[in-house]
C-alpha cells in the first residue's frame, strides 16, 4: 500500500522544501477530513522540522468550541463556510504560532447533516462533495470552495486533503514570486 498516494507525497515533499527552506511551520484544523490532512502531512519523513500540529474538529459542538466561536455564533451557525474555514484557521494559528494554517471544512458525505438538530442542510450551497478551504499566515488569509463531483464520503476526504494542499503550495509559490 502507498501512503499517502504519491501524488500526494509529491505535493507535501515540495511544500516541505519551502517551509524548511524559509524555517517556517505549519499545522492543521480540519473536519471533513477526519485527520487525513494531518496524516498526509507527517507521513513524509522529517515532517517534525515543518508540522506543528492539528486539530480534528468534528461535531458541530467540537467544530465550533474549539475554533474559537462563542454562543452566539454557535447558535447562528449555518453550516461549512470559507468564512468558517478562516475562522477555524485564524484562531488555531494564534494557539499553535505557526507560520500558517491550513482548514478545511466541507460535505463530505452521504448527505449534508452537520449536527444542526439531526437535520442536513437545505441550502443550495450545501452539496455533497463540496469543501471550503482556508489559510492564515504572517501576510495574508485565503480561502476558496472547491467541488469533487462525487458522492463518495471516503474519495472526498482524500480529495479534500489533496486539494488543501495543492491549494497551500499554490499560495506559497504565489508569495515565493511576489503575487
Amino acid at each position: 500500500m502507498n501512503f499517502p498516494p504519491e501524488e500526494v507525497q509529491e505535493l507535501v515533499r515540495e511544500i516541505a522544501d519551502i517551509l524548511v527552506a524559509r524555517n517556517q511551520t505549519v499545522s492543521v484544523s480540519e473536519g471533513a477530513c477526519g485527520g487525513l490532512l494531518s496524516a498526509y502531512l507527517i507521513a513524509i519523513p522529517g515532517a517534525s522540522r515543518f508540522f506543528d500540529g492539528g486539530r480534528l474538529i468534528y461535531s458541530l459542538k467540537s467544530r465550533l468550541k474549539l475554533s474559537g466561536w462563542n454562543e452566539e455564533q454557535i447558535k447562528s451557525y449555518t453550516g461549512p463556510s470559507e468564512q468558517v474555514a478562516l475562522k477555524m484557521a485564524r484562531n488555531l494559528r494564534i494557539e499553535f504560532g505557526s507560520t500558517y494554517v491550513l482548514s478545511e471544512t466541507g460535505y463530505a458525505g452521504p448527505s449534508t447533516n452537520v449536527g444542526l438538530d439531526n437535520n442536513s442542510i437545505n441550502d443550495e450551497d450545501a452539496k455533497v462533495g463540496t469543501v471550503y478551504i482556508g489559510i492564515a499566515g504572517p501576510k495574508w488569509n485565503r480561502s476558496c470552495e472547491i467541488s469533487t463531483d462525487s458522492q463518495d464520503r471516503s474519495i472526498n476526504m482524500q480529495l479534500f486533503a489533496k486539494y488543501t494542499l495543492k491549494f497551500f503550495l499554490e499560495n506559497l509559490k504565489n508569495e515565493q514570486e511576489g503575487k
